[in-house]
């Protein structure tokens, strides 16, 4: 509230600064007398000449008429025009400095303000988790919209600001950033939960899966070697097995990609819809290992043949 008072009363001020001069009336005096004293000489003049005329006793009364209005016009005080001229100079002088005075007042002013508006809606922003976090009870039935995602990912940024060391927070706005296909921001997301709570096979897993993703041969060597950690630990996760099968056919071995499927298809059951996919897996890693060991038996002949 001592905000909006502030501005108020500085721009009143800078508008009175501004206006003030204008609403003021040039009061030119001595100029106005005399042209009075003018006009009535002209009229006194003008009777006795046509007096005059009547009486005959004036030949050239119509160009005494001529050079009395001439010299009237001629007579117009210089100094009242001067004085007008420099009322209205300064009051152009007064009119320009005054909104200089505005725009500095207000520029500041409209900054401040709108930070502070931007400040109360990033807080807002925050007091909406709560009402995020019970959305996602039933994201399932009724997922969330682009834009409570992004409204979500900025409560989640500026929580983490106070508490950074929140894992479980840093996990969830890598999940978001999948969601919006920000694949940087899940990245550093859920590197910052693994960091966190190295221990936690969820995070890691989160981890291990968008470096999987990555085209730098570093990222997945990072990203197989933290699978295989998650495997050690829980021999049962499919996801773990799943992304580690498709890691060791990517890198042409067929063997451990055959295998780890096959233990994938252990663990699930007979009626599971990811079955007939791991089947056909498996038959392509078969394959291609086969086709891989008779070219490599073809290499290995062909120059023996030559000698």
């Amino acid at each position: 509230m001592s905000l909006w008072l502030s501005i108020l009363t500085l721009t009143l001020m800078a508008a009175l600064v501004c206006f003030f001069p204008l609403l003021k009336k040039n009061v030119q005096k001595p100029s106005v007398r005399r042209d009075t004293l003018n006009k009535a000489f002209y009229f006194e003049r003008l009777k006795e000449i046509e007096r005059d005329e009547k009486q005959g006793l004036l030949e050239n009364a119509e160009q005494l008429k001529v050079e009395l209005q001439q010299s009237l016009l001629e007579d117009i005080p210089q100094q009242a025009a001067e004085q007008i001229n420099e009322g209205k100079n300064y009051g152009k002088l007064w009119f320009v400095s005054g909104l200089l005075a505005l725009g500095i007042i207000a520029v500041p002013a409209y900054f401040s303000v709108g930070a502070w508006q931007t400040e109360i809606m990033l807080e807002k922003s925050v007091e909406k988790l709560p009402h995020f976090f019970e959305r996602m009870q039933t994201e399932e039935t009724n997922p969330l919209s682009e834009s409570e995602m992004q409204q979500f990912a900025t409560a989640l940024r500026l929580d983490l600001q106070k508490d950074p060391n929140n894992a479980k927070n840093w996990w969830l706005l890598g999940q978001i950033g999948l969601n919006l296909d920000k694949p940087q921001m899940s990245l550093d997301s859920f590197s910052r939960a693994n960091k966190l709570d190295p221990k936690n096979n969820l995070y890691k897993l989160a981890y291990a899966r968008i470096l999987m993703f990555s085209e730098d041969t570093a990222d997945k060597l990072k990203g197989s070697n933290l699978l295989r950690e998650v495997i050690r630990e829980d021999h049962t996760n499919i996801d773990a097995l799943s992304l580690l099968a498709f890691s060791y056919f990517e890198t042409e071995d067929y063997k451990m990609a055959a295998v780890t499927w096959a233990m994938m298809l252990k663990l699930l059951p007979k009626d599971d819809q990811r079955v007939p996919i791991i089947e056909r897996s498996i038959r392509s890693a078969r394959d291609a290992l086969e086709a891989q060991e008779k070219e490599k038996h073809q290499q290995i002949t062909t120059p023996n043949e030559g000698k």
